[in-house]
């Protein structure tokens, strides 16, 4: 009977063992399976900060963009308003003094009023000199500008020549010698 006994112990042992190490075996792989899954939610984790950072930027810049629509309305709306200013205006109109003599200097503006009393000609030459006219001539000094309108408009048949300032149609700053007139057109300015 002893023999029995330390038979069934043995195979208790055994049975032991062999269930021991399954269930090391299982934890084994279950720590694994764990392991894999830590780093799958890491990985998710990571990836759902990266969106949300992404998130966050694109809705700054969408808070950006919709200033920039809104400023960019604005601006809109107030040049929609002076195109409506400047199409009620009176349109600025400038005559070329020189058409056909090309010459280098700067180009001037020297307006030329005529005295209504003056006015030889009727009623068209009252119309057509009713607000004055303002020149474009090609000058090299503003002196020499005047001289030249003063000899097209003398004083003596009732015109007055004001001061000869430097041409306003260009944005640049200077204006440009001869190169930049066109004989072959007037001059008209938008106000």
């Amino acid at each position: 009977m002893t023999a029995v006994l330390i038979y069934i112990a043995v195979l208790l042992m055994i049975g032991c063992v062999v269930v021991n190490r399954t269930g090391e075996r299982r934890i084994k792989a279950a720590r694994g399976r764990l392991s894999a899954a830590d780093k799958d939610l890491r990985a998710l984790n990571q990836q759902l900060l990266d969106d949300a950072g992404k998130l966050d930027a694109a809705q700054k810049l969408l808070a950006g963009v919709d200033d920039q629509l809104l400023q960019a309305q604005t601006i809109v709306n107030a040049l929609e308003r002076q195109v409506g200013t400047l199409q009620e205006a009176p349109v600025e109109r400038y005559y070329v003094f020189d058409r056909l003599e090309p010459r280098p200097g700067t180009i001037w503006e020297v307006p030329v009023r005529r005295a209504p009393d003056v006015l030889p000609g009727g009623a068209a030459m009252t119309a057509a000199w009713r607000d004055g006219r303002t020149y474009l001539l090609v000058a090299t000094t503003a002196r020499e500008a005047l001289e030249r309108a003063a000899q097209r408009f003398p004083r003596v048949s009732g015109f007055e020549v004001g001061p000869a300032t430097t041409c306003r149609l260009f944005d640049s700053g200077g204006c440009g010698g001869a190169k930049d007139a066109d004989p072959g057109r007037g001059w008209r300015k938008r106000a």
